[in-house]
Parts: structure tokens; sequence; C-alpha cells
């Protein structure tokens, strides 16, 4: 046991030093690098979830990462000259109520390396947020908390994709563009596990509009699941009006003809319509009251799913925020979606609240 607990305090040590190396060499460089970060933490709580042969328990769990995701992350840049920079973006996420990382590896979000220029944009390889997460929050009135536009998607729009080459524009009055693809390397099927992606965004003054297509293909190189291999196609609006922030918007997933059940999908739907509308209003400086609510429809038989949200937030300062979220899902026929995204459903047909508070820190 002390030889397990030195050997982990040994490789602690080693990541350590590691990180910081790797800090000193870029702050040696004529280039400027960034240490940032946040932690989430707080208390979530749902009720009928359920347990087998028809019944439901309520769990009461350490709320770690409802609101976000705690996470931290090295951002560095180097001036080439004409305009040109090389950049790179190191990002890890992890849990607050145990310190053990989330997702896989230690950089699970961001792994990139790249060249930006303000004339041509910005060109990343690696490991890089997908365009559904790090796009499609700018139109969830919820920002993708655990109850949000990704609930009824079973996390379909989360998450982040490797072996990625990711291209941003510049932005032309407002309107932009990415671009996204993973590049698997499978021999013989240049399809097996393939990712591509786009957004084209128009940001300007009190309008802000969305639209993104994703397409996630299985290690065949087919569209089997609904939830991971299939195709998404995303639009959304938010309309600023003096305190008060209205969202709109709509997605279509779609898998193929060989769709495969599973617990998120036991009828095997091969298409999911979801329309969302919501609104934040900024009370005061400091409090922001936010609230969403979500319909999606499934084909073969599958069911339905409303979700109702509502929120706070409040800023004790520009790095420390309390929140609090409590949602209502309201599942119809064979549907089975859970009121926070994630594997704990209500017996199908049936209702689920959920709450849960806690405080985030930036640095």
């Amino acid at each position: 046991m002390f030889l397990g607990y030195r050997n982990k305090w040994l490789c602690a040590r080693a990541a350590a030093a590691a990180i910081m190396l790797l800090v000193a060499a870029v702050a040696h460089a004529q280039g400027s690098i960034t240490l940032y970060g946040r932690v989430a933490g707080g208390v979530d709580y749902m009720n009928k979830i359920a347990t087998g042969n028809g019944k439901t328990a309520d769990l009461l769990r350490y709320g770690s990462n409802q609101w976000g995701v705690s996470l931290w992350g090295l951002r560095a840049k180097e001036d080439l000259g004409d305009g040109l920079s090389a950049v790179m973006n190191l990002e890890s996420a992890f849990s607050s109520g145990d310190g053990q990382g989330a997702g896989v590896g230690l950089f699970s979000r961001y792994a990139v390396v790249g060249l930006s220029s303000s004339t041509y944009g910005t060109l990343w390889l690696g490991r890089a947020m997908g365009l559904p997460d790090s796009e499609g929050w700018t139109v969830d009135p919820m920002g993708m908390q655990a109850i949000s536009i990704g609930t009824l998607q079973n996390g379909r729009s989360w998450g982040s994709r490797g072996n990625a080459i990711t291209y941003a524009s510049p932005d032309w009055g407002g309107l932009s563009f990415r671009a996204q693809a993973g590049l698997n390397g499978v021999a013989g099927n240049f399809n097996a596990g393939r990712q591509l992606a786009g957004s084209l965004s128009y940001d300007n003054g009190p309008i802000l509009i969305k639209a993104i297509y994703e397409e996630i293909r299985d290690a065949k190189g087919e569209f089997t699941n609904l939830y991971t291999a299939s195709r998404l196609y995303e639009a959304g609006a938010a309309y600023v009006v003096g305190g008060l922030k209205l969202f709109g918007g709509y997605s279509l997933t779609r898998s193929g003809g060989a769709t495969v059940a599973d617990a998120d999908n036991p009828m095997a739907a091969n298409k999911q319509q979801q329309f969302w509308l919501g609104a934040n209003y900024q009370v005061s400086p400091a409090l922001t009251l936010i609230g969403g609510a979500y319909r999606a429809i499934r084909n073969n038989s599958a069911g339905n799913g409303t979700l109702l949200a509502l929120g706070a937030n409040y800023f004790f300062s520009k790095r420390t925020l309390l929140y609090g979220t409590v949602g209502t899902v309201m599942n119809g026929g064979n549907a089975a979606f859970s009121v926070e995204a994630g594997s704990n459903r209500p017996v199908a047909g049936a209702s689920q609240q959920g709450v849960y508070t806690g405080i985030v820190h930036r640095f």
C-alpha cells in the first residue's frame, strides 16, 4: 500500500514538474503564456430514477460539473512577424468532487498547436472541442448546463473531437465560419470513425445567428447510433433587448437505417427533432435569471420529451459566482429522457425533477 501511494505521489510530482518545465520553456520564448481555469462544485438532487422492476429511487450527491465542467489549461502565443503567430492550447477537465480527470487522457478538451493570422484566420491541429459544443452553447438559454439543449440530445452536442484539423475564419463585419475534420487513419476505410463539421455565425449588435452541421461515423464508417454516430443539423439565434436576451432554436439528428437500439434509444429511432425557446434577464449587474423550454420528438414510436428549466447566476465578483438550477422533464410514450443529461433515467413515460446549486471560481 505504501509503495502504491509513493508511486502515485512520484507520478503527481513528475506531472507537475513537466507542466512547470513547459511553462518555463514557452515563457522563455518571445511570446506569452496564460494559465487559466475554473473550479465548480455543489450539491445535486434528482428523483424518480428507475432502479428496475418498475421501481424508482431518489439521488442526493455531490454536484461537480452540472453548471459547467471544472477545467484548467495553458495558452501560448508567439509573434512570428507579418501578423502571423504560432499558438497552442492545452486544456484538461476534472471533477472537483474527487480531483480526478474527466475524459480521455490528461488534456481531454484541447491539445492543439497551430498558426493564427488576423487576415487569414486560425488553424489548429489536434484535439479540440466539437463545434456543436463550442458554438452551440451561445444560442442555448441555459448555456449547456446539465439541464439544457444537450439533455434531450443525450449529450450529442457535447465533447471534444480527436485527431482534428480545425479552422476559424476572421470576422467580416460580424460574419464568420469554422470548419473541423477528424482524421482517424483506418487503413482501407477512409470513413471509419470520421468526423466532419462546419458552422456559420452572424454576430452583430443585438443579434446572434448560428447554423451548425456535424457528422460522426462509427468504426465501420456508418451512421448506426442516433446520439454517437449520426448527422446533426442545428440552427439557433439570440437577440438582446435592454436587459433581456431571447433565445430560440431547432436541431435535427439523423442516423441510418441500420440504427442499433441501446439504453438511450431502446426503440432504435433514427430521427429526432428538438425545438427550444428561452430567455436570460439581467436583474442587476450581479444577478441574472435564466430559463428555457425544450421539446424533443423521435420517430419509430420512440416517444417524446419536454424539458423545462429555470435558474439563476449570482456574481459575487467577476471571477466567482453562485448558481442554482431546477428542472423537470415530462416523457411521453416510450421515451425515458433524464432531467439531467446522463444515465439516471426515469421509467419510460414518467416525469422526473432535478435541482442543483453550487459555486464556480475562475482564475
